[in-house]
């Protein structure tokens, strides 16, 4: 979200005045400082169950007057008072981006998130199946749109040796690698489940988890369970993780659901071949047998076939990597996604105001 976020920033800097407020966490104290880098006031908030949240949004933007003010959240539901406090400070347009699809039940979790969404004009999801699951939830179709997720290119990585160094692996081992938060969702322990049988057709291969969170423990014990406690890594959180995937041969997110992966794009914009899980929003990302392999979710034996087939065949591992970066280049850029974002608010106030006007993301 965060880099979502910074991508639109940086798009429309150069033409707009442009703020962004979040919360100070570890990862939005980095979040502010990268934006205010890029000349984009900042602001840190309150957490959102502060009673302060909703007077230092309005006090922010008495003093900075805004025509667009967008939210990033999850689902929608978790927004406490940012899209009233917008409506409050009387700004014309407000948006909102949906980062993740509507999977609950509940009824009052549908109510809460249809009142949450009520002073909001324009909802954006950031794939067309993930909009389908607001749809189903009863949100109007007439305030959702769908703008793909897009990231900015890094820049020349340090390449394969460089990045196999940085992690204290071998230059000819078969390494595969998945970077993601340590969560039920991501689903990092599948592969961990599917490594016994890859390390057994490929001695020394080498499965990198690159990412903190609560499930760390649980997976290095499942590792050693299994009796791959030596050939599973976990180095744990890395700033410089979009590098360090130089030194995968497969890149693999076995994620159980997702609004649209970044960090398969990522890995596509890399040059990577990719195996993932058949699920919302990554199935728009990874075209089967063209830039990576799709399998089932929670299912390690098929996602160590569809990595074995990969580790066995370096030619096909080369074709999908370059018809991967090929799809980031025509689909997924960060230039694609700030355009379409920026129509978005050109039709809700009906006509062009950028460059002349301000963006508020």
């Amino acid at each position: 979200m965060g880099e979502h976020m910074l991508a639109l920033a940086a798009a429309y800097r150069p033409v707009a005045d442009v703020s962004l407020l979040c919360r100070p966490t570890e990862g939005g104290r980095c979040l502010l400082d990268r934006a205010a880098g890029l000349g984009v006031r900042t602001t840190a908030l309150p957490r959102p169950r502060d009673p302060a949240f909703g007077d230092t949004i309005v006090d922010f933007l008495a003093r900075h007057p805004a025509d667009v003010f967008h939210i990033h959240v999850g689902t929608g539901r978790e927004n406490f008072d940012g899209a009233r406090a917008a409506r409050r400070a009387r700004v014309p347009l407000v948006v909102q981006t949906l980062h993740q699809p509507w999977l609950l039940r509940h009824p009052a979790k549908r109510a809460a998130l249809l009142r949450a969404i009520t002073p909001v004009d324009r909802l954006i999801a950031v794939s067309d199946a993930q909009r389908r699951t607001y749809e189903r939830a009863g949100v109007p179709t007439a305030s959702l749109t769908t703008v793909p997720n897009g990231i900015t290119a890094r820049g020349r990585g340090p390449g394969r040796c460089a990045a196999r160094a940085a992690l204290g692996l071998d230059p000819d081992q078969l390494v595969v690698m998945t970077v993601g938060r340590l969560t039920e969702q991501k689903g990092q322990r599948y592969l961990v489940e599917a490594t016994p049988e890859l390390a057994t057709r490929f001695p020394g291969l080498s499965v990198v988890v690159l990412g903190e969170g609560h499930l760390r423990d649980d997976l290095v014990r499942r590792a050693a369970d299994l009796g791959v406690g030596d050939a599973v890594r976990l180095p744990g959180h890395r700033s410089d993780a979009r590098l360090l995937i130089d030194a995968a041969d497969v890149f693999v997110f076995p994620s159980r659901h997702e609004g649209m992966p970044l960090a398969v794009l990522e890995a596509m914009q890399a040059g990577l071949p990719v195996v993932a899980t058949d699920v919302l929003g990554t199935a728009e990302v990874v075209a089967d047998g063209e830039t990576g392999t799709l399998t089932p979710p929670g299912d390690p034996r098929a996602l160590a076939a569809a990595v074995a087939e990969l580790l066995s065949d370096p030619q096909r591992r080369r074709r999908y990597g370059e018809a991967g970066c090929r799809r980031y280049l025509e689909r997924f850029t960060a230039h694609r996604m700030a355009t379409e974002t920026l129509a978005v608010y050109d039709e809700a106030l009906g006509g062009p105001r950028l460059p002349a006007a301000a963006a508020r993301t």
